[in-house]
């Protein structure tokens, strides 16, 4: 069930209500519907906004099945690592007031830090690209040690030696941000959530954002209140089963947050208006962090980036889609997205957008002649297949077979609805890359929604690895 809350929110938010088109608020409620109901997800939120103005407001189902309490715009869902979004406007508003500098060492802010980080900036940090180990392996100290502070995580990374050399790579991590919220608690004499409070929280006129402290005593967790809490479920042998991330409060400036469509919304506002970042500010986040050897990186300040539907994007997903926000800033268009269950793939927010925007520009393009129409239709079965849960083992090579295989098998689930009905496939590239080669298509679903397929191949034509990324 859907409810629209324009009218409830208008005297308490104080945003202007724009008008969606009749098409993308009928679509994205059609979408959002059909996804909770085949996922299992007990309910939801939306909020899109446009320019400035609160275009819609919605919110779906249940955001607590024992109780039957309505999901609503002030339920606080948990957004995981969503909370990124909240890091990097606090890195770049110390940045644009000249507190802080993205490509100063480390050891401008952290004179203890050691001889090896010496080339880590506090870009690098923001940008996953530091070296620093990632702190992500099951049972780490860095997910474990519930009660450990900011600064004792610190002085045990700076005992580690580097993973990689900084900006060899982009790799996603969890201690890059410990490191990363000790130096933000150096350079500005305050605790980090002081400083999201100070700096974002009450500034905004947030009422529903927060961090609930949990902590494991023994045999015993014990967390704050949080009030208007959505349960968080994951869907297991058929039946729906609480569960959610316990984040220590060390690793808050990477994930752990409760926040609400309506608090979310407050902050797209002051992206539009430039109240919070200037538009300079905005684009420094999203740029995307230059590797060593001059590739883009994963990551710009804090914020993933990329391209829908031919315009640049940036935002941050977070527990698979319990969190997802997604800003097209040449648009001066946000869409956020909540949900209260695990195991979604983060594909709510761009399909949303995209009921907002034109279509790729190129969508219609032919591509390049495909000599192996065959070879086609095994990867047309595969993208299908990573979505669905029925993926062919015969068409990954034997090392993909014991390696890549078992981590794709968990994404799928069959009619999950993430996506339209996959309409065609289209060869854009095909190139030899050493003993390899790559085959790059556009997969177009539905009518104009569309993913840029990559296949690496080995030489008998079997999947090395595959990507895929909004385009």
């Amino acid at each position: 069930m859907r409810s629209s809350s324009h009218a409830l929110l208008l005297p308490a938010l104080l945003l202007s209500v724009g008008c969606a088109t009749p098409y993308a608020a009928r679509s994205t409620d059609a979408y959002i519907q059909a996804v909770l109901e085949k996922n299992h997800v007990p309910g939801a939120a939306v909020a899109v906004v446009r320019d400035g103005h609160l275009e819609t407001l919605s919110t779906y189902g249940l955001a607590d099945l024992e109780d039957g309490a309505k999901s609503e715009p002030d339920t606080a869902f948990q957004i995981a690592s969503a909370t990124k979004v909240f890091t990097g406007t606090l890195v770049m508003l110390l940045v644009q007031e000249g507190k802080l500098g993205l490509d100063e060492p480390l050891s401008k802010y952290l004179p203890d830090a050691p001889e090896t980080w010496k080339g880590i900036t506090v870009r690098h940090l923001a940008a996953h690209t530091s070296g620093v180990k990632s702190g992500l392996k099951e049972g780490s100290a860095e997910q474990t040690s519930s009660n450990a502070s900011v600064a004792e995580r610190y002085e045990a990374a700076r005992k580690e030696p580097l993973d990689y050399t900084p900006g060899e790579r982009s790799a996603y991590g969890l201690t890059d941000f410990v490191v990363l919220t000790h130096v933000l608690e150096k350079v500005t004499g305050q605790g980090f959530e002081e400083l999201l409070r100070s700096r974002l929280f009450e500034p905004l006129g947030f009422t529903c954002t927060r961090f609930e402290h949990a902590r494991q005593q023994g045999p015993v967790r014990i967390a704050d209140v949080i009030p208007r809490r959505a349960t968080t479920y994951r869907y297991v042998d058929g039946a729906p089963h609480r569960a959610w991330f316990l984040y220590p409060p060390h690793t808050y400036s990477a994930g752990g947050a409760f926040s609400c469509v309506k608090d979310l919304a407050r902050w797209a506002v002051a992206m539009d208006e430039g109240t919070l970042l200037s538009p300079e500010s905005q684009r420094a986040a999203a740029t995307p962090f230059k590797l060593n050897d001059g590739r883009e990186g994963d990551f710009g300040v804090a914020f993933t980036h990329g391209t829908l539907r031919g315009l640049k994007m940036f935002g941050h997903s977070g527990g698979g889609a319990l969190g997802d926000v997604l800003r097209v800033p040449e648009k001066k268009l946000t869409v956020i997205v909540l949900t209260n269950a695990q195991g979604l793939q983060p594909m709510l927010a761009p399909v949303v957008a995209s009921h907002y925007l034109p279509p790729l520009p190129e969508l219609d393009a032919p591509g390049i002649p495909d000599a192996e129409s065959a070879l086609t239709a095994v990867h047309r079965g595969t993208m299908e297949g990573l979505f669905n849960g029925t993926l062919d083992a015969a068409a990954f090579a034997p090392s993909a077979q014991q390696e890549l295989l078992p981590i794709l098998q968990g994404f799928g689930t069959p009619g999950n609805a993430l996506l339209p009905p996959l309409h065609r496939v289209t060869l854009l590239e095909e190139r030899k890359d050493g003993d390899s080669r790559k085959r790059v298509y556009r997969a177009v679903y539905g009518t104009d929604v569309s993913l840029k397929w990559t296949f690496r191949l080995d030489s008998a034509g079997k999947i090395l690895d595959l990507q895929y990324e909004w385009e």
